[in-house]
């Protein structure tokens, strides 16, 4: 028997910086690396704005306390009022207790903010920047301030949700006057979901059920809501109820118009909901008029759950829908939005009979397994390139 001598593979420490713990499909993404990397890497978690007082937030927070994984707070100061240079001071000191391998940034606050900790000392040698791009518009209100956080992150490694927010970056930088960066240093993973198709349930007799999931900002077409309900109700006899899910800037406006709308369907406001994933068969269609989008995870859960999905026809979620999907209107456009919320009142069974073969295709495709094994191999490359060779175990053969 001869002995081999091989090395153990590195377990990189990798450090999540996320805006918060709250409802986001950024943290998500976060959250499910580390549970399912969590025999492969250590992890921590720097939260720039805090751990928000919700129920997403505290189930988020209570995920990673099962795992152990500490998470440390930046700042209670909004991001415009001092946030980001009082958050990139807090992230500095974290860095420098913790030392982490890889620090791994999640959207625009958490760029911002590191890029503020660099004014206050350089990274250690050992320190390695990932940043993955979720969206296909970034820094929409804060163009200045995006060409100087760019500047400073031009050196880290680049993964985008898709083509589309890969594509989007580049389009930022160029508006700026800034370089294009070598197409090595960014690639495309696309985000895992964790959910499994369901076996057909025949659909109980009653409304329609129409649901709506999201952070209520201009972003997700939170303003263009009451004009598609009532117009859509307008166009059909057909009964249907309507479920509102989230939080933001725009819910007391959105509150206010639906509580003053003509619109005859029942109207039920909630909050974000932990795993919604599992309760979309519950309803007959996701509605997702978004702007922007840089995948729309909730758009990957529907279809997974057969559940009828119409959506904005924009970057990102072409990635998400088949070719030809036939529920896609064009961004802000109400009366498209409409017509085919319609159609689907009408019929809520054949349209779930249709989407019911797009579950399967769309769980292997945006398999969390797949991304978790992409971004591990990200991880380990700089862990390897940190840690000696040694003789590590002996494998007989």
């Amino acid at each position: 028997m001869t002995f081999i001598p091989t090395r153990r593979p590195p377990r990189p420490h990798v450090m999540h910086m996320v805006a918060n713990l709250d409802l986001g499909g950024s943290e998500e993404v976060a959250l499910a690396l580390t549970e399912w990397l969590a025999g492969e890497c250590e992890f921590s978690f720097f939260a720039t704005l805090g751990i928000a007082d919700t129920t997403v937030g505290r189930d988020m927070q209570e995920r990673l306390r099962r795992l152990n994984v500490p998470v440390y707070c930046g700042t209670p100061l909004d991001m415009k009022r001092g946030g980001m240079i009082h958050g990139g001071l807090r992230l500095r000191q974290v860095l420098r207790r913790v030392r982490p391998d890889v620090l791994h940034l999640h959207t625009d606050i958490p760029d911002g903010a590191y890029a503020a900790s660099t004014l206050f000392g350089r990274d250690g040698p050992g320190l390695r920047v990932v940043r993955t791009i979720h969206n296909t518009v970034i820094w929409p209100k804060w163009h200045r301030v995006g060409r100087w956080v760019e500047r400073r992150l031009e050196d880290t490694d680049i993964v985008a949700v898709s083509h589309a927010s890969l594509e989007g970056l580049h389009r930022f930088r160029d508006s700026q006057g800034l370089r294009r960066l070598p197409g090595e240093q960014g690639v495309v993973v696309y985000n895992g979901v964790a959910a499994r198709p369901l076996p057909p349930a025949r659909r109980e007799p009653g409304p329609a059920r129409v649901l709506f999931a999201a952070r209520m900002e201009a972003q997700k077409g939170v303003d263009l809501l009451p004009a598609i309900l009532e117009r859509a109700a307008a166009l059909t006899s057909a009964p249907a109820s309507v479920t509102l899910l989230g939080h933001g800037t725009l819910e007391a406006s959105l509150r206010r118009r639906m509580g003053t709308s003509s619109l005859r369907w029942p109207v039920t406001f909630g909050p974000p909901v932990p795993g919604l994933g599992a309760r979309l068969a519950d309803y007959d269609v996701v509605l997702m008029p978004s702007r922007f989008e840089g995948l729309g995870l909730l758009g990957v859960e529907a279809l997974i759950a057969g559940t009828p999905l119409i959506a904005s026809d924009i970057d990102g979620l072409r990635e998400v829908v088949p070719p030809g999907h036939e529920l896609l209107a064009p961004p802000e456009d109400v009366e498209a939005f409409a017509r085919l919320l319609a159609r689907v009142v009408e019929d809520p069974q054949a349209h779930r009979e249709r989407a019911r073969p797009l579950s399967a295709p769309t769980a292997e495709r945006f398999s969390p397994a797949r991304m978790a094994d992409a971004y591990l191999r990200i991880y380990r490359a700089h862990a390897e390139r940190q840690v000696p060779a040694s003789p590590g175990r002996a494998v007989a053969v």
